[in-house]
């Protein structure tokens, strides 16, 4: 009897036993034209203690991008695009070559050095010839020369062509000396009487003898080689601009192109026929390596 009652328990305890381990492992589970799915508990630990897991729920074929992103060292060629992008030579950086990052770097640093310079000098020539305009020309004396004898051009010739003396009046009412203010007093005859030399009651018969006095007045043309100066030093700090962005980009299309080929050369595939010895003879055989 007692032996009955022992082995009846030791039946009940090892069929519970089961019970709970077909529990996690059919637990949450779907029964499909005879193919079970394993418990949650079962799927996470294939999942991370499984090294030769691949995707059982994906079975769309990777792609050699994919492919390659798996292995180590994989560098991503769309984040060395935006990192040259940003700061030309990071890119090229983060994928390793330092030659390359070391050259991109220098003729950005150099580009806008040259900008830097030539900007600053253009600078200080505009603030030598708007000196020189403020000492040599006289917004009150062209303004009433203009309300007075510049008027009688106007009806002795039947037309106005004073068509920037409208904002020259204007600046002068509000006190104000902006760039279009020293740009029209040296550019356009009809403010020449403003020039120091000139005499306030200084009349004209024609607008092209407004002109030629213009052209003839000394003053008046070394403002404008001035200005002239100033702008070319401009115009050229601007070429340092253009070559740093052409070097930005190019930087960005190298790293990337760098990057790619760095991950091609992770994953090197070779195929070739190779013997090796079979039990008791040698036997040929297709040999497929990868190398990483």
């Amino acid at each position: 009897m007692k032996f009955r009652t022992s082995l009846l328990l030791t039946l009940l305890f090892l069929g519970a036993a089961n019970l709970l381990i077909a529990g996690d492992l059919f637990q949450d589970h779907a029964v499909n034209s005879g193919v079970i799915s394993p418990s949650k508990m079962t799927q996470l630990q294939i999942a991370y203690f499984n090294p030769f897991q691949d995707s059982q729920q994906d079975t769309t074929p990777l792609t050699r991008e994919q492919q390659l992103a798996r292995l180590p060292g994989y560098k991503l060629p769309k984040k060395a695009l935006f990192f040259s992008a940003l700061l030309p030579g990071a890119g090229e950086l983060f994928v390793g070559s330092k030659m390359k990052a070391a050259a991109f770097l220098l003729v950005e640093v150099g580009a806008w050095t040259y900008y830097g310079v030539y900007h600053q000098k253009g600078a200080k020539k505009e603030g030598e010839f708007e000196i020189f305009a403020d000492d040599h020309w006289d917004p009150l004396k062209w303004k009433n020369w203009y309300e007075t004898e510049g008027q009688n051009l106007i009806e002795l010739t039947g037309e106005n062509k004073y068509t920037h003396a409208p904002a020259m009046l204007e600046l002068i009412d509000a006190g104000k000396k902006t760039q279009q203010y020293y740009e029209m007093l040296g550019k356009y005859s009809e403010f020449v009487v403003g020039w120091e030399g000139m005499e306030r009651n200084f009349s004209f018969n024609t607008y092209e003898e407004m002109q030629e006095v213009r052209d003839t007045l000394t003053v008046a043309n070394k403002y404008m080689d001035m200005r002239d100066l100033s702008n070319n030093l401009y115009h050229t700090a601007r070429r340092g601009i253009t070559i740093a962005m052409v070097n930005r980009l190019l930087s960005a299309i190298d790293a990337a192109w760098t990057a790619k080929m760095h991950n091609n050369q992770l994953l090197k595939t070779t195929l070739r026929m190779e013997q090796i010895y079979f039990v008791d003879r040698m036997e040929p055989v297709l040999s497929l390596k990868f190398n990483w």
